[in-house]
């Protein structure tokens, strides 16, 4: 989740002062529900364990600071924020704030240093561009394509910053990123599995990586009130909260908003899945395919055979040693005392990172969105039934952030009731879906439902409804099914400006109601952020009931 009017994604190490900046800028508005907020501030500590743990932690950084922004700056001044069926979700989000506040504090130092380093680096890069220049020995492109060496002496002393990552273009370059997807969620499947046997939690594992790279939390704790002074950083975050009790003691701000038919709280989400209920909706194996002509993987680029085999030496992954055998029977003294585990490995940033494919109509950049081709169809067939009774059908989208793309690999359909121009869930369902997005690090993407009669387009309701899930992830997106008309399908999001924001603010109550705006949301694939990705895996898991 972005909450942002600014891409997350850079192109160079920033400093603090820089991730704070762009942390709290986004948009409040108390027209959305409180526990439609609380949802989205869940999903930022979901997309800050997912940088965590890939050793991102800048933009970790980024989304527990805005996590804390949201909770101790911005719920507090919400009409909503008193009532008592949501007193005990406010206590534990502002407990979790509290604990964030201790990581944010030890990780600012390190993410300065690494800022200076590569401030170094670039004043090095410069004087060795104008030294080649003027010995004229050959040019800049030349002289870092044909001497390896120095290019890899060059981003050690770098110390290996995004921005040396190749960025490429998803869409050239489709079954690269299908297989890069498919290792990277393998390796995060068999390091869950290890970390689970070892008795470790992931946020444990993360800081002992972090703490192999840069040093042990209470050597940077001493040190970063000298030299960083890494109070200010959080000053504003806790002057607010010391401010809670005084807000939460004085009446909230009224507020006109009218409750309507179509706010996006009305629309809920999906329950969790049993293992014997889910219906698992696998892709055929990931089959070889000749690379695109205008691209050459580096040598680091993982084979074809490796990426299909269960082995693969890439991150330095090795699968866990299997359980021992129990008829080998009790193990000898020398072993009968087991060792702590080792310190776990951190993971090395990805070589690759994806450009953004597409920019808001304010020129901020949006992560390309990799949706597997087939999910359409298959999303259709399970429909076929509704569709013939001139009912909708709804499915929620979930995927992934690898290397600054967003990879769709689940689809939800939730137990729901249907008409001609509706479909809504359970509020069971609501939570539960999120348990599970928590508990196996989903990111909520978009949705898909079906137009049985009308022609491709989102109705007001469905305007409302992307709304909801744009304001979680700007790269959100809607897609529409109409069978019946042509075109049959289409994948939008809203424009913003000035869609989301009208459609934030929109008051209107009524199932179907018109806007004075017309620009409200655009095509998002021709052109736009989203990618086909052909072969690319997904779970279809199907909670109807009926």
């Amino acid at each position: 989740m972005a909450l942002s009017r600014h891409s997350v994604a850079t192109s160079r190490p920033l400093s603090v002062e820089e991730i704070v900046q762009q942390a709290q800028d986004f948009e409040f508005v108390t027209n959305r529900s409180l526990k439609n907020w609380l949802r989205s501030a869940q999903l930022l500590l979901t997309e800050a364990a997912i940088c965590e743990q890939d050793g991102d932690l800048q933009k970790a950084y980024l989304y527990l600071y805005r996590h804390a922004e949201l909770v101790i700056g911005k719920f507090p001044k919400h009409p909503e924020y008193k009532d008592p069926k949501l007193k005990v979700d406010l206590a534990q989000a502002q407990k979790v704030v509290q604990k964030n506040l201790i990581k944010l504090e030890q990780w600012k130092p390190r993410i300065n240093q690494q800022h200076q380093r590569y401030l170094k680096a670039v004043e090095r890069r410069n004087a060795e561009k104008q030294r080649v220049q003027e010995e004229q020995l050959h040019d800049e492109r030349q002289f870092y394509a044909n001497d390896p060496l120095r290019q890899s002496s060059i981003r050690s002393e770098d110390g290996a910053f995004d921005h040396d990552a190749q960025a490429l273009d998803a869409h050239e370059h489709k079954q690269l990123a299908v297989d890069l997807a498919h290792h990277e969620i393998r390796r995060r499947d068999a390091s869950k599995q290890s970390t689970q046997r070892a008795g470790l939690s992931p946020s444990t594992v993360a800081a002992r990586g972090q703490a192999i790279v840069a040093g042990s939390p209470e050597q940077h704790d001493r040190s970063s009130r000298h030299h960083y002074g890494f109070d200010t950083v959080s000053e504003g975050i806790r002057e607010a909260g010391r401010h809670l009790h005084h807000q939460s003691s004085q009446t909230p701000p009224k507020v006109g908003v009218n409750q309507r038919t179509a706010d996006p709280s009305s629309y809920q989400y999906p329950s969790v899945p049993t293992k014997e209920s889910a219906l698992d909706w696998r892709m055929p194996a990931l089959q070889p395919s000749p690379k695109p002509e205008s691209f050459r993987p580096p040598p680091a680029l993982p084979t074809k055979e490796a990426l299909e085999g269960e082995r693969y030496q890439h991150d330095h992954y090795v699968p866990p040693v299997p359980p021992r055998p129990r008829d080998l029977g009790p193990p000898s003294p020398s072993t009968a005392t087991p060792s702590p585990p080792p310190a776990p490995q951190q993971t090395p940033p990805s070589k690759y990172t994806f450009k953004p494919a597409a920019s808001t109509e304010a020129g901020t950049p949006l992560r390309t969105v990799l949706l597997p081709p087939d999910l359409r169809s298959a999303f259709l067939n399970l429909a076929h039934h509704n569709t013939s009774r001139n009912l909708e059908t709804c499915g929620i989208l979930c995927g992934t952030l690898i290397s600054n793309a967003l990879f769709i690999n689940h689809l939800i359909i939730p137990d729901q009731l249907s008409s001609s121009d509706t479909c809504d869930t359970t509020e069971e369902g609501d939570n539960e879906l999120f348990d599970f997005c928590d508990s196996n690090d989903l990111l909520v993407c978009g949705w898909i439902h079906t137009h049985p009669s009308q022609t491709c387009f989102l109705s007001s309701r469905d305007l409302h409804t992307s709304s909801g899930y744009q304001i979680m992830l700007p790269e959100a997106i809607a897609i529409v099914c109409a069978p019946r008309h042509n075109p049959d399908w289409g994948i939008f999001r809203l424009t913003d400006p000035p869609g989301l924001k009208h459609v934030l603010n929109c008051n209107q109550k009524g199932l179907f109601h018109p806007h004075s705006e017309t620009n409200l949301y655009t095509d998002a694939l021709r052109p736009g952020h989203v990618v086909e990705g052909p072969g690319l895996k997904f779970e279809m898991v199907d909670l109807r009931k009926g």
